[in-house]
């Protein structure tokens, strides 16, 4: 695993507008960045793409950040949320040319799912699709990727007291929507 330099070498490239330093920022955070998008948004055919987008977004932006090197997560987090949100905008405009293909549904192991967890995903990803993008991002990094508040709301740029309140309305979403699903609602009846 590629580990992040200690000083701001990396962010003064990017000011500098470093080809290198983007192609860096990628091995270093490539793989965060496709969680957030798949978590945010679900496994897609677009991903690929999405993630380009992320990284272009951070070249064009990259002379104007302030921060040093031990922000750039945070920053390219905050750059995947914007992505993340334009796409779920998007994607709610053209919503009857999608498919819903199980085969679409992110894989979260090297080991195949069972046909019960499939489905689970799948209708996961489908009530979150009846989401709103400023409810379902903050719930999925916090749910789906374990992150902290104070990074989630660095991420969606807003405050912590914000990130709150949108979770505790994309819960009682969530659950509501769950409930209203006899697979999910017996899912979330055995994790509790």
């Amino acid at each position: 695993m590629i580990s992040a330099p200690s000083d701001s070498k990396l962010a003064e490239a990017l000011r500098a507008g470093d080809g290198a330093a983007i192609a860096q920022l990628f091995d270093l955070y490539g793989g965060h960045v496709e969680r957030v998008l798949i978590r945010t948004i679900g496994r897609d055919a677009e991903m690929e793409d999405m993630v380009q987008d992320v990284f272009l977004g951070a070249y064009r932006s990259g002379p104007n950040y302030q921060g040093d090197d031990a922000q750039l997560k945070a920053w390219i987090s905050r750059i995947a949320v914007f992505t993340a949100r334009g796409y779920l905008r998007k994607r709610k405009r053209r919503w009857w040319l999608r498919s819903a293909d199980p085969a679409q549904m992110p894989e979260l192991s090297s080991k195949e799912p069972s046909p019960h967890t499939a489905e689970v995903l799948r209708r996961t990803h489908a009530a979150l699709d009846l989401m709103d993008a400023d409810l379902r991002i903050p719930f999925a990094l916090r749910e789906f990727e374990a992150m902290e508040l104070a990074e989630i709301a660095e991420a969606c740029d807003c405050s912590v007291s914000t990130i709150k309140r949108r979770l505790a309305r994309a819960r009682k979403t969530f659950d509501r929507l769950a409930k209203k699903d006899p697979i999910l609602r017996d899912w979330l009846g055995d994790e509790s």
